[in-house]
């Protein structure tokens, strides 16, 4: 490995409601393949990808050239990432639950024609951080599905999300806004591979960024997996 080359291991959960395109996410993603046939997800089970992420210099210069030299990438990260996907339907989020465990960074993914899959964000996120057991994950919000007719715009998103947490879970916790801005919603159709690689690249960033240096350690990774045996499940 370069000596400007590190290398990071990543666990992503993918939460949200039954049917908003969790498995057709992922599987866009390390397959490179859609398909509109749906088969619920029982359980939950993962897949590993790699990308890179490169690092910016510090651009703390003394000078215009020192600045302009300061953008150059100084390092790359290869991040290989561990995509859990889980089951959108309540009867199983027991089970779902224990996949939850070290996760380093969350996806919460909605429908941009479903308004009740945005509101359900918030009871994912608090059963999230009940059993993740980290202090500060990663959050990434996602509103799959523009290809349809929406009710829901992403810049409403947080505003829906504090106002039905104020009036149903006023005391049930942190809140999604408090882990991630509004502007960083991601609006995607899984059908387009370069909209779901803009969500793991984020994913990525997101994940290096964290302070935390004991998430990258790849032994905890194996000692959860060895744990909690994945149930497999091939679906979109």
């Amino acid at each position: 490995m370069d000596s400007n080359t590190t290398s990071r291991s990543i666990k992503v959960v993918l939460l949200g409601n039954s049917g908003v395109g969790k498995t057709c996410l992922r599987s866009q993603f390390v397959h490179h393949m859609f398909t509109n046939a749906y088969k619920a997800t029982i359980g939950g089970d993962y897949l590993t990808s790699t990308l890179k992420v490169e690092n910016t210099a510090d651009t703390t210069a003394t000078s215009p050239l020192d600045s302009q030299e300061s953008t150059e990438p100084s390092s790359t990260t290869t991040v290989n990432l561990q995509i859990w996907d889980t089951a959108g339907q309540e009867r199983f989020n027991s089970i779902s639950q224990a996949f939850y465990r070290g996760t380093d960074v969350v996806v919460l993914v909605y429908d941009v024609s479903n308004y009740e899959s945005v509101i359900a964000l918030n009871d994912w996120f608090r059963r999230f951080m009940e059993h993740c057991h980290v202090d500060r994950p990663g959050v990434v919000v996602v509103g799959n599905k523009v290809d349809k007719v929406r009710v829901v715009s992403k810049e409403e998103v947080f505003d829906i999300l504090d106002r039905e947490q104020q009036t149903q879970h006023a005391d049930s916790g942190p809140r999604v806004s408090d882990y991630t801005k509004q502007d960083d919603v991601l609006e995607i159709c899984c059908k387009r591979l370069e909209m779901v690689q803009s969500v793991f690249q984020r994913v990525a960033e997101v994940g290096v960024r964290l302070d935390d240096t004991s998430r990258a350690d790849d032994s905890r990774l194996v000692r959860f997996d060895v744990d909690v045996a994945p149930v497999q499940s091939k679906c979109c």
